[in-house]
Parts: structure tokens; sequence; C-alpha cells
């Protein structure tokens, strides 16, 4: 047997969508490069601002995806025992949208030499993001196992 249609759309559209996640990080990573310990110019952090925007808004809507249009749900039932993790990832993204509007707010109203903190506490948060996503990868692939191994579980 195989997977049902419905979970397998689910699951393609998350993996899709956390493929673009880790090209926005990537993207973020390059523009923190530009906020260098002798920045003098504001624009730098300006441009990080709208990038971070978008992003929170692309991220937003991922999350929403997620955790409203099935897929956690879905997982939870492939997979009962991942209750406590899933319940740990949704609350790891109330969180993260909130660190990344107060970066976009840092970035946008923050002086040049307040560029260098700024890099280094959002390196630190991507790595804990692309962490989370990671998790997230890893919990679908195992759900999709399974449902292999037991199809209409």
């Amino acid at each position: 047997m195989s997977i049902p249609p419905t979970y397998q759309r689910l699951t393609a559209e998350a993996l899709e969508q956390h493929e673009q996640i880790h090209f926005y990080l990537d993207q973020i990573i390059v523009s923190l490069g530009q906020l260098t310990d002798d920045l003098d110019d504001a624009e730098p952090m300006r441009r990080l601002a709208a990038q971070l925007q978008g992003f929170r808004e692309r991220l937003q809507e991922h999350h929403e995806a997620e955790e409203q249009g099935g897929l956690f749900l879905a997982t939870l039932e492939v997979l009962p025992e991942s209750r406590q993790e899933l319940r740990r990832l949704r609350q790891q993204h109330h969180r993260m949208i909130e660190i990344l509007e107060m970066a976009r707010i840092h970035a946008q109203f923050g002086e040049p030499s307040e560029a260098p903190g700024l890099r280094q506490d959002l390196e630190h948060f991507l790595e804990l993001m692309r962490e989370h996503e990671r998790a997230e990868e890893a919990l679908l692939s195992k759900a999709v196992e399974r449902e292999k191994q037991f199809p209409g579980i």
C-alpha cells in the first residue's frame, strides 16, 4: 500500500517550504556579513530589516500551514508518541516570530554601531531556527517511514 495522497501532499508541501526557509536563512546570513564592526552607514541594517519582515511573513504562513493546515495533526495520527515533540515545536513557532520582529525593529531603527551585536545575536538565532527546521524534517521523515510500514494507521 502507499502513503495516503493527502498526507503525501501535505508532507511534500511542507518539505518544499522548508527548502524555501533554508534559502531565506542563507540570504539573511549573506546580509549579516555586511554588518561589519566598522559599519558607518545604516543602509545595510535597513535592508536587513526589510528582509526580516518578508521572512517573518513567510515563516508565519508556513507555521500556520503546519499547525492549522493539518500537517501536525496528520503527523500525530501516524506518530502518536510525537505529541510532546509537536507541542515543543509549536511553542517555538510563536517565539521565533517574536524574535524576528524584535530583530527587524532593531535593524530598522538601530544605529550602525549596534550592527555587530545584532549580527551576532541573529547568527545564533538563525542556527537555532535551522535546528528547529531539521527537527521538523526528521519528524516528517519518521512519519512517512511509519506510514510506509503500516499504511492506514
